[in-house]
């Protein structure tokens, strides 16, 4: 059986003041689906963040709807998603039931879960286990288990409910949403939860065949090629500037042997760290300047008006930071040196700061003498 597994698209993230649907359409409708098409898989899983919040904007839903659409109808392909900790369970599993007449399976409230759905290939049957994200409280009121006190004990509980007996050599596959012990995360993964522990152990997918996650963004393997999370779809944070994001492609044999194989997506806009002096990365020819960019400078002087110049060389830059910058004297030297110069030398040295290489013109230091003299006149006649 072929099976592609896919996560945390996050559809409607803002990235910096800026909603991603666009870049997020380009990657899915441009190279996501054609893949699906290339490789046929027998399946294709999205465990979990559909959504980037529990409200998405209308735009996101309407890509999703797209999407799911061509995977479902077009190209005839069963697809099983599952809830993650942005999405609102509630809101993603309605009209669930009839969904999975079109082998669309959608799994987030936890009243509408109904335990495995089989799946058959040439050797046999395989069970697909759908283990949507939630709550330890609404784990423990839901299936009445006092014992349901941390996320782990509600991914073993939800499970147990799930399969409550997967039989010895019948292939199966969990589809969860969970932070497992041993991952490495990143900046733009919302914890899930506040105080307490919210990792799981690995050992709670032992009984399948393979496990396919979602939550962590980098693509990564726990332990063994057969617990695995995919990845998210895009960059979503500058911490994943170094990441690669696409999709698992899963190969089962009739054994229940796994073999996976990442398959690479590229964004129309690469999110970078660029680190170096100020001037020598404004000088430096680039030929991905429209890339999302923050700017690690080396530099320790103040770069006046920065943003601004670097945005006439890369449109999206969106962030900057100087680790590195320090306080050359102290606020007494400081006021001591503005002290020793007039007005007009001040403007003057701020003017040539503002535009390097270019001095005052012969009219524009007229004319700013000319206000530093109304100034002045105005300051004496009080």
């Amino acid at each position: 059986m072929r099976i592609i597994h896919t996560a945390d698209w996050h559809l409607g993230k803002m990235f910096y003041g800026d909603y991603l649907t666009g870049d997020q359409r380009a990657v899915l409708v441009e190279q996501f689906l054609p893949l699906l098409a290339e490789y046929k898989p027998d399946a294709v899983i999205l465990a979990g963040d559909v959504y980037d919040r529990s409200l998405p904007p209308v735009e996101a839903v309407e890509l999703f709807d797209e999407v799911a659409t061509k995977i479902v109808k077009d190209l005839c392909l069963p697809f099983f998603v599952i809830a993650g900790n942005h999405d609102s369970a509630q809101r993603l599993s309605f009209g669930s039931r009839l969904l999975e007449t079109e082998k669309f399976y959608v799994a987030g409230d936890l009243r509408s879960l109904t335990g495995p759905v089989e799946m058959r290939d040439a050797f046999g049957p395989v069970d697909i286990v759908l283990l949507p994200f939630a709550d330890p409280a609404k784990v423990r009121l839901h299936y009445n288990n006092p014992d349901v006190c941390d996320h782990e004990s509600a991914l073993i509980a939800l499970r147990n409910a799930q399969c409550p007996g997967l039989l010895p050599g019948r292939r199966s596959i969990a589809v969860a949403h969970a932070f497992v012990a041993g991952g490495t995360g990143s900046d733009s993964e919302r914890p899930l939860s506040v105080g307490g522990s919210d990792s799981v152990s690995a050992r709670i997918f032992a009984p399948f065949t393979y496990a396919a996650l979602g939550h962590l963004h980098g693509p990564q393997q726990i332990g063994c090629p057969e617990v695995r999370y995919s990845g998210s779809l895009m960059k979503y944070s500058f911490s994943e500037a170094a990441q690669k994001k696409g999709v698992v492609l899963v190969d089962m044999d009739g054994e229940g042997q796994v073999e996976t194989t990442f398959l690479p997506l590229a964004p129309k806009r690469d999110v970078r760290i660029l680190t170096g002096f100020f001037d020598d990365l404004m000088a430096a020819p680039e030929d991905k300047a429209d890339d999302y960019v923050l700017l690690r400078l080396e530099d320790k002087e103040p770069v006046l008006d920065g943003m601004n110049r670097a945005r006439k060389k890369y449109p999206h830059v969106l962030a900057m930071e100087m680790p590195q910058r320090q306080a050359a004297v102290t606020d007494n030297e400081r006021t001591a040196r503005l002290r020793s110069h007039t007005d007009e030398e001040l403007f003057s040295r701020f003017a040539a700061a503002m535009r390097p290489g270019a001095s005052l013109t012969k009219a524009e230091g007229a004319l700013a003498r000319e206000v530093w003299t109304e100034m002045e006149k105005e300051e004496g006649e009080r």
